[in-house]
This record gives structure tokens, sequence and C-alpha cells, in this order.
């Protein structure tokens, strides 16, 4: 518990510096912080360049460093200003988010079943996450608690500042309660490039075999919910939030095939937004399709490493 409490205290000294700055000294400082991390400790490397050489498959060695040192930085500038995501600027920019097929989600509502909206994981899920907070749809979020309590329920609670209508479901609970939510009528956000369980199904991403959670899949065909897919990413400095329907056929039963199939017909929606931002999709760092046997070491030319100097 002492542990728990360190580290909280250490969040929230964090957060108050932060929150002492700028924009343009947080955004500064995240990018020296981005540039210290690339070129001294870039933390799993040999994870991001796997994942990065299967997304693609043809670009060249440099190619792909290069779209893993852009990660880097744009994981902990996106990082620096979630940590602000209450001020106005980050407000303004969660009010002003350029929203596609938000009718398409309205028109799964009105079928009254609750709607199964899946999604990725990328570095702008905070912004997300405020954006459904402080709309008039009721969401329930499926989320991988952390393991320190105080350090999650202080982002739990930062997600609310936004508003009430998104609440918190923990990925351990049984299906029954992700059941009751679209019997309620409300959006069920799923993270399909995850897997909180070792229950889960073969998906194909980019290819590529990887266990990915069942519970899309089985809540469909135990309530007929519609299945939706959902991207988020930031483009010329404006956030952006797509939403499409999976056209899936009738299923009469539930069955290993279906639930496969399910869950394939679902991801493969996020192979474009991610080769499009590879730099802002976060499961880049995670052991997604294979959890050991990476290179120890990535080979990095002072090219590779300084590329504007050269």
């Amino acid at each position: 518990m002492i542990k728990y409490w360190l580290e909280y205290i250490g969040l929230r000294l964090a957060v108050l510096i932060v929150n002492l700055l700028p924009l343009r000294v947080i955004n500064g400082l995240t990018a020296t912080l981005g540039w210290l991390v690339w070129v001294f400790v870039p933390f799993r490397l040999p994870v991001a360049y796997f994942n990065i050489s299967t997304v693609f498959p043809k670009k060249s060695h440099h190619q792909r460093l290069q779209i893993v040192r852009k990660a880097y930085y744009h994981f902990l500038h996106a990082a620096g200003l979630i940590l602000v995501i209450h001020r106005k600027q980050m407000a303004h920019m969660i009010a002003e988010a350029e929203i596609h097929g938000s009718e398409l989600l309205d028109r799964a509502l009105s079928e009254e079943k609750g709607v199964i909206l899946t999604t990725y994981h990328g570095c702008w899920f905070e912004a997300y996450f405020a954006w459904f907070s402080k709309g008039d749809r009721p969401t329930s979020l499926i989320y991988q608690q952390q393991s320190n309590p105080l350090c999650d329920a202080f982002f739990v609670r930062q997600r609310r500042r936004y508003g009430t209508s998104l609440e918190h479901l923990h990925s351990l609970e049984k299906l029954q309660v992700y059941q009751q939510a679209l019997e309620e009528n409300r959006l069920l956000i799923i993270s399909l490039d995850q897997n909180y369980t070792d229950n889960g199904t073969l998906a194909t991403l980019f290819g590529r075999q990887f266990v990915c959670a069942r519970g899309t899949s089985l809540l469909h065909l135990k309530t007929g919910a519609p299945v939706m897919t959902s991207v988020y990413y930031v483009k010329d400095g404006r956030l952006h939030i797509d939403f499409e329907r999976v056209d899936l056929p009738e299923y009469q039963a539930v069955t290993d095939e279906n639930i496969q199939e399910i869950t394939n017909l679902s991801i493969r929606n996020y192979e474009k937004t991610i080769r499009a931002y590879p730099e802002q999709w976060f499961s880049l760092f995670h052991r997604l399709w294979k959890k050991q046997g990476y290179e120890p070491r990535i080979r990095r030319s002072l090219r590779d490493i300084f590329p504007s100097s050269h």
C-alpha cells in the first residue's frame, strides 16, 4: 500500500507541475523528452520494430525506424497534453472534434439493442473518452484497471470532469454485466487490438494472427446488438472520430467459427487508419502478435537516429 501511495503522490506532483506550465512549454518539454528517449533509451524498440514491420513489410529498415521514432514523439506529446485535458484549449479540441458517421451510431441505437462499439488503442484515447463523457449518448467503457487503485481512480475522475455519460466497467466483469449495459441501450466500448484474458479467439490483423478478446462476438451472438467500429486520430491539429457499421450475416448459434468470423470482420476496419497514422497507434508498443522471441537489439545507424542531420 505504501508503494501505491508513493506512486500516486508522484503522479499528482507531476500533474501539478505540468498544469503550472503554458501549453507551448509543455509541447517543448515533451518534444525534448521524446528526443532523449529515442536517442538514449528507446523502450520496447524491438517490439515496436517488429510491429511496424508487420504493418509495412515493404518499407525499408530506415523507413520503419523513422515511423517508430515519430511514434515516441507523438506518444509523449499526447501524454503531456492529456495531463491538462481539462484546460480551455483541450476542451476546445474535444468540442470541435470532426465526427464522421454519427448518424450511423444513432441509427444503430434506434434499434434499442445497445451498440457494441469496438475501437483500437490509439495515443489520443483520453480525448476520445472525454468526447463520450461530455456527450448525450449513455456509454459504458470496458477498461483494464491499473494495478495501482489510487492512480486508476484518479484517471477515472479525470474523465468525469467532462460529464457523466461515460461509465467504467472492469474488463474482468462477468458477461452479464456487459449484456445489462446493452439492454439499457448504451454504447459499449471494447478495444479489439488487445486481449484482457487468456481466453481469446484468433484474429488476423495485417495478415498475421493474434489472440483477440471474444467479448464483441459473444455479445453480438447473445444479444443481436449491432457492431460498429470507431477510430480516433489527430490530423492537422484537429481531433477526428470516425464511426462505421460492421455488416454481419445472421448467425444461428454461438460457435467458435462464428466468434472468429465476427472478430475478423470487425478488426479489419482498423487497418486503413493504422496505415494512415501509424505513429498514433499506441498498440505499436504492445506485444500484440507474440509475447517473446523479439530481436534483442535493433541496429540503428547515426542516420537512423539523427535523420535531419544527414
